[in-house]
């Protein structure tokens, strides 16, 4: 936590910022940790608060709804942010490209659990990158939502639908791509902690290709079946993954000459 709220308020920007704290009724003093840190700066805080749990995607949601300003950023409690021009450097780029409706870069991933580190990378050494909703659709390459800065006009009118969802950076990145192009900024400029005891990670590799393809078909009915052609090619490699490239060729052909021999025994 210390290291989390040291990297927001060491960030050096000529915007003004404000902090929203959403916290979700946690057990262990975060808000009150939090507060102790308001002196060391001259940016805003704003707590919402809650009475009873809410749950991740109706606390995302309550969150979002209270953002005010041209950009929003996103900082997951246990991420933190490795460069004091973190925030600038997604706003200058998202002010150089104004067709772009969200910025996200590079991140060291830390495995506590494994004591060890790696750098989520997707990058032709450029600048940035210019990523659409299709190519998100053939495979999730944001990975972490601390790694984000969204325009604040998006945010402000996010679709409600989007919360009787699961979703998270994949889901909100390709719902971004539907009003420009988003910035793959090539600076690794925050670090993502994982512990094996977490919500995804500690399901062995089976169990996540089996929730990506269910996220899958429920994000493919959300776009009206506008990018079906990515996701199929998506799904079709976790198929392969979990049954073998037989998977599917290997049932069509069998089940060609079947239907044949059926057809020809009715005649």
């Amino acid at each position: 936590m210390p290291q989390t709220l040291e990297s927001i308020l060491m960030q050096e920007t000529v915007h003004d910022v404000e902090i929203i704290v959403a916290d979700d009724c946690s057990s262990d003093n975060t808000v009150d940790i939090i507060k102790e840190y308001e002196s060391k700066t001259q940016f805003k805080f704003t707590y919402l608060q809650k009475s009873h749990n809410v749950g991740y995607n109706k606390n995302y949601q309550q969150a979002f709804a209270a953002c005010t300003g041209d950009y929003v950023a996103i900082m997951e409690g246990d991420d933190y942010w490795l460069k004091p021009n973190h925030l600038q450097n997604h706003i200058d780029h998202l002010e150089a490209y104004a067709k772009s409706s969200m910025s996200y870069n590079r991140h060291l991933r830390l495995f506590i659990d494994q004591n060890r580190e790696e750098i989520f990378d997707w990058t032709d050494n450029k600048d940035y990158k210019l990523i659409t909703t299709e190519q998100l659709a053939l495979e999730n390459k944001i990975g972490n939502l601390s790694c984000c800065v969204f325009r604040g006009k998006y945010v402000q009118n996010l679709d409600p639908k989007l919360f009787d969802m699961e979703i998270a950076d994949w889901m909100l990145g390709m719902y971004m791509g539907q009003f420009g192009t988003l910035l793959y900024l090539e600076d690794v400029t925050s670090a993502y902690r994982i512990h094996d005891n977490g919500q995804w990670s500690k399901m062995d590799d089976k169990t996540q290709y089996l929730r990506i393809i269910e996220f899958i078909n429920e994000y493919d009915r959300y776009f009206k079946y506008k990018y079906t052609e990515a996701f199929t090619k998506h799904k079709r490699r976790l198929e392969i993954l979990l049954y073998g490239d037989k998977s599917l060729k290997g049932k069509i052909k069998k089940i060609i000459p079947y239907f044949i021999k059926k057809i020809y025994r009715q005649i």
